[in-house]
């Protein structure tokens, strides 16, 4: 779906020129005048009411009453003009819960994207990889063919059980490596899933042994002490919870607007949770997509699967990364621009309005640029510099 921020526009200057030449004609030009504004405005390129420069009597042109929009690089902030969204009718409940929980932050996105795009960058972009991070390629081959089972049984929120009987493999070493690529493979699914697994001793002598692995369902407004093994929720309500976070997601996507460089589109996805979001460490969905993108509150774990998420949903390449900025722990996201990979922190964008530029600072960053996070684990950054809009291009 196709939308177009529309803004006043300069009368040409022939036209202009023309209007002040048949000034004194009386009433009579008016109404050709205004036939041909209105043809005008049909087949310009840009749409909008038009804007008349008059002459003062000295001669010198009249500011217009609306000034053009400021080049990039930026000096100061632009203005930010509203935007709403078309109005839509759905027979889907949850398409309506997902309008009422994000419309308002992808109208807001949408009205700073075209405030701020940068059309220096390129439109070239790369797909979502599932193990852009190599978890899963670092799998043992029999820890692979466990990683695809549980995957698809998960994401169809079916039940599973395996056996270390039936496992081929060290059934413990596979529940601690699977892990990570069941978290970042699917960055929804933390949300409501965690592996869990019945230890027993073989003997006094051995180490404590994994007797089977199985699925964990959890209410996604809360954590894994609220499952449906527990009988604290249902699992048709952990269906419809993730149906909603699904929703929610398209519906992000579906109206990013079209013609955006890649940069511009990893901003408008950055700059919905920057709208959307609010850090809170109180929640107990915090850590998760959910967390973020329905109820909008997360810490940076949640920020950053939720970015990702929605890098997944319009098939944007991205990937995970963390450090000890400050001295604490802390997750923030990779992405890939036609130049290499850069550092993207929304949790730390997220301090002001995602049109100034001081949310800039965290954006699109290299490792030189970074140096504050003190990356211990990811992907690492390969680009040099991708100017914002309020620097020029190096």
């Amino acid at each position: 779906m196709k939308h177009k921020h529309l803004g006043k526009r300069l009368l040409p200057a022939a036209l202009l020129a023309a209007v002040l030449a048949l000034s004194s004609c009386g009433e009579a030009i008016l109404g050709t005048l205004n036939e041909y504004l209105e043809s005008y405005a049909d087949t310009a390129d840009t749409a909008g009411p038009l804007t008349l420069v008059t002459l003062p009597p000295d001669g010198d042109p009249a500011v217009p009453d609306t000034l053009p929009t400021p080049t990039i690089p930026f000096t100061d902030p632009p203005e930010i003009e509203e935007y709403r969204l078309p109005e839509e009718t759905s027979d889907d409940p949850l398409e309506r819960e997902a309008s009422r929980i994000i419309d308002a932050a992808i109208a807001r996105a949408i009205a700073c994207v075209n405030a701020v795009k940068d059309d220096r960058h390129s439109c070239v972009s790369f797909g979502y990889d599932e193990d852009a991070n190599g978890y899963v390629s670092a799998l043992l081959p029999e820890e692979k063919g466990l990683f695809d089972s549980v995957l698809a049984d998960v994401r169809a929120l079916r039940s599973f059980t395996v056996y270390e009987k039936e496992y081929a493999g060290d059934l413990k070493h596979a529940l601690f490596a699977l892990d990570k690529p069941l978290t970042y493979a699917d960055p929804a699914v933390s949300s409501y899933f965690m592996l869990d697994a019945q230890f027993y001793l073989k003997s006094m002598e051995d180490d404590t042994r994994v007797g089977s692995i199985f699925e964990i369902y959890f209410d996604p407004y809360m954590d894994a002490n609220t499952s449906v093994s527990r009988g604290k929720v249902t699992l048709e309500a952990v269906r419809k919870a993730v149906s909603l976070l699904d929703h929610v997601a398209k519906r992000v996507v579906r109206f990013m607007p079209e013609g955006l460089s890649t940069y511009d589109k990893y901003y408008y996805l950055a700059a919905v949770l920057s709208e959307r979001v609010t850090y809170d460490m109180e929640p107990r969905s915090r850590y998760t997509a959910f967390g973020a993108l329905v109820e909008g509150r997360a810490v940076c774990e949640g920020y950053s699967l939720a970015y990702a998420l929605l890098c997944r949903e319009a098939d944007l390449w991205c990937a995970f990364r963390s450090g000890l900025p400050r001295g604490e722990g802390h997750a923030w996201n990779m992405i890939m621009l036609e130049d290499g990979i850069y550092n993207v922190d929304v949790t730390w964008c997220d301090v002001t309005d995602p049109y100034r530029e001081r949310w800039y600072v965290y954006f699109v960053k290299s490792d030189a640029d970074f140096e504050d996070h003190a990356a211990t684990s990811g992907v690492a950054s390969t680009g040099v510099f991708a100017p914002n809009p309020y620097e020029a291009a190096g």
